[in-house]
Protein backbone atom coordinates (compact mmCIF):
# COMPACT_ATOMS: atom_id res chain seq x y z
CA UNK A 1 0.00 0.00 0.00
CA UNK A 2 1.22 3.51 -0.66
CA UNK A 3 1.98 5.76 2.26
CA UNK A 4 2.70 9.47 2.41
CA UNK A 5 6.35 10.38 2.92
CA UNK A 6 5.16 12.66 5.72
CA UNK A 7 3.73 9.67 7.62
CA UNK A 8 7.07 7.85 7.76
CA UNK A 9 8.91 8.21 11.08
CA UNK A 10 12.05 8.91 9.08
CA UNK A 11 11.13 10.14 5.58
CA UNK A 12 13.05 8.61 2.68
CA UNK A 13 15.96 10.78 1.57
CA UNK A 14 14.96 10.42 -2.10
CA UNK A 15 12.40 8.61 -4.23
CA UNK A 16 13.04 6.50 -7.35
CA UNK A 17 10.59 4.51 -9.46
CA UNK A 18 11.35 1.11 -10.95
CA UNK A 19 11.73 2.76 -14.34
CA UNK A 20 14.32 5.18 -12.93
CA UNK A 21 16.20 2.29 -11.30
CA UNK A 22 16.29 0.44 -14.63
CA UNK A 23 17.50 3.57 -16.44
CA UNK A 24 20.24 4.26 -13.88
CA UNK A 25 21.36 0.61 -13.77
CA UNK A 26 21.71 0.49 -17.56
CA UNK A 27 23.53 3.82 -17.59
CA UNK A 28 25.97 2.64 -14.89
CA UNK A 29 26.66 -0.70 -16.58
CA UNK A 30 27.27 0.86 -20.00
CA UNK A 31 29.54 3.49 -18.46
CA UNK A 32 31.57 0.64 -16.94
CA UNK A 33 32.07 -1.36 -20.13
CA UNK A 34 29.02 -3.63 -20.12
CA UNK A 35 26.57 -4.10 -22.95
CA UNK A 36 23.14 -3.73 -21.44
CA UNK A 37 19.60 -3.92 -22.69
CA UNK A 38 16.21 -3.57 -21.10
CA UNK A 39 14.20 -6.77 -21.33
CA UNK A 40 10.55 -6.39 -22.19
CA UNK A 41 9.41 -9.78 -20.96
CA UNK A 42 6.77 -9.42 -18.30
CA UNK A 43 7.50 -11.27 -15.09
CA UNK A 44 11.18 -11.98 -15.66
CA UNK A 45 14.33 -9.94 -15.26
CA UNK A 46 14.40 -6.28 -16.28
CA UNK A 47 17.94 -5.90 -17.64
CA UNK A 48 20.39 -8.29 -19.26
CA UNK A 49 24.01 -7.20 -19.50
CA UNK A 50 27.24 -8.73 -20.72
CA UNK A 51 30.94 -8.20 -20.16
CA UNK A 52 33.73 -10.56 -21.12
CA UNK A 53 32.19 -14.04 -20.90
CA UNK A 54 29.77 -13.04 -18.11
CA UNK A 55 26.04 -12.37 -18.35
CA UNK A 56 24.27 -10.36 -15.65
CA UNK A 57 20.54 -10.51 -15.01
CA UNK A 58 18.97 -7.65 -13.04
CA UNK A 59 15.58 -7.44 -11.37
CA UNK A 60 14.83 -3.85 -10.42
CA UNK A 61 12.39 -2.27 -7.97
CA UNK A 62 11.75 1.32 -6.93
CA UNK A 63 10.42 2.97 -3.81
CA UNK A 64 7.21 4.14 -5.50
CA UNK A 65 5.16 3.48 -8.59
CA UNK A 66 5.22 5.97 -11.42
CA UNK A 67 1.40 5.99 -11.13
CA UNK A 68 1.43 7.16 -7.51
CA UNK A 69 0.97 10.80 -6.62
CA UNK A 70 4.05 12.82 -5.73
CA UNK A 71 4.86 12.45 -2.04
CA UNK A 72 3.59 8.87 -1.92
CA UNK A 73 5.89 5.83 -1.54
CA UNK A 74 5.56 2.11 -0.91
CA UNK A 75 4.98 1.12 2.70
CA UNK A 76 7.24 -1.47 4.34
CA UNK A 77 4.85 -4.32 3.54
CA UNK A 78 5.09 -3.52 -0.17
CA UNK A 79 8.87 -3.14 0.04
CA UNK A 80 9.09 -6.65 1.58
CA UNK A 81 6.84 -8.00 -1.18
CA UNK A 82 9.06 -6.31 -3.78
CA UNK A 83 12.19 -7.91 -2.30
CA UNK A 84 10.49 -11.32 -2.30
CA UNK A 85 9.48 -10.81 -5.93
CA UNK A 86 13.04 -9.91 -6.90
CA UNK A 87 14.43 -13.02 -5.24
CA UNK A 88 11.81 -15.27 -6.83
CA UNK A 89 12.37 -13.83 -10.32
CA UNK A 90 16.15 -14.11 -10.03
CA UNK A 91 15.86 -17.72 -8.84
CA UNK A 92 13.70 -18.47 -11.88
CA UNK A 93 16.30 -16.87 -14.15
CA UNK A 94 19.00 -19.01 -12.51
CA UNK A 95 17.22 -22.11 -13.85
CA UNK A 96 17.84 -21.19 -17.50
CA UNK A 97 20.70 -18.70 -17.33
CA UNK A 98 23.78 -18.89 -19.48
CA UNK A 99 26.95 -19.54 -17.53
CA UNK A 100 28.85 -17.83 -16.17
CA UNK A 101 26.17 -15.50 -14.80
CA UNK A 102 25.57 -12.89 -12.15
CA UNK A 103 22.20 -12.24 -10.55
CA UNK A 104 21.55 -8.72 -9.30
CA UNK A 105 18.69 -7.13 -7.43
CA UNK A 106 18.78 -3.37 -8.04
CA UNK A 107 17.00 -1.01 -5.63
CA UNK A 108 17.18 2.55 -4.36
CA UNK A 109 19.81 2.80 -1.63
CA UNK A 110 17.26 3.86 0.97
CA UNK A 111 17.74 2.88 4.59
CA UNK A 112 14.23 1.32 4.76
CA UNK A 113 14.91 -0.95 1.79
CA UNK A 114 18.47 -1.77 2.83
CA UNK A 115 17.22 -2.78 6.30
CA UNK A 116 14.58 -5.12 4.82
CA UNK A 117 17.09 -6.71 2.43
CA UNK A 118 19.75 -6.97 5.17
CA UNK A 119 17.51 -9.48 6.96
CA UNK A 120 17.93 -11.75 3.90
CA UNK A 121 21.64 -11.18 3.28
CA UNK A 122 22.88 -14.63 4.34
CA UNK A 123 20.35 -16.37 2.12
CA UNK A 124 20.97 -13.96 -0.76
CA UNK A 125 24.69 -14.69 -0.52
CA UNK A 126 23.99 -18.44 -0.73
CA UNK A 127 21.82 -17.79 -3.79
CA UNK A 128 24.64 -15.75 -5.41
CA UNK A 129 22.42 -12.65 -5.51
CA UNK A 130 24.30 -9.36 -5.60
CA UNK A 131 22.64 -6.20 -4.28
CA UNK A 132 23.00 -3.02 -6.38
CA UNK A 133 22.07 0.13 -4.49
CA UNK A 134 21.26 3.13 -6.66
CA UNK A 135 21.38 6.69 -5.39
CA UNK A 136 20.65 10.02 -7.08
CA UNK A 137 23.29 11.49 -9.39
CA UNK A 138 24.47 8.11 -10.69
CA UNK A 139 26.02 6.86 -7.45
CA UNK A 140 25.97 3.06 -7.17
CA UNK A 141 27.05 0.91 -4.21
CA UNK A 142 27.16 -2.86 -3.94
CA UNK A 143 26.66 -5.69 -1.47
CA UNK A 144 28.44 -8.70 -2.93
CA UNK A 145 28.53 -12.26 -1.60
CA UNK A 146 32.09 -12.84 -0.29
CA UNK A 147 32.74 -15.76 -2.64
CA UNK A 148 31.97 -13.49 -5.64
CA UNK A 149 34.20 -10.55 -4.65
CA UNK A 150 37.08 -11.59 -6.91
CA UNK A 151 34.80 -12.09 -9.94
CA UNK A 152 32.95 -8.84 -9.25
CA UNK A 153 36.18 -6.89 -8.95
CA UNK A 154 37.47 -8.31 -12.25
CA UNK A 155 34.24 -7.10 -13.89
CA UNK A 156 34.47 -3.62 -12.39
CA UNK A 157 31.82 -4.19 -9.74
CA UNK A 158 33.41 -2.80 -6.62
CA UNK A 159 32.11 -2.97 -3.10
CA UNK A 160 32.08 0.59 -1.79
Amino acid sequence: MPISLERLKVPDEFVLTQEEIIEEAVRYLKKNGWTARVESSIGGHDVQAGKMEWTAYLKCKGSRSKRQKEGMVYDNTQLRANAADQVEKLMRVQEDADTPSLFIMACPGLDRIKWIVSKLSGGLDKLDIIRMWIYPNGVVKWDIPPHLLHVAKSLGIEKI
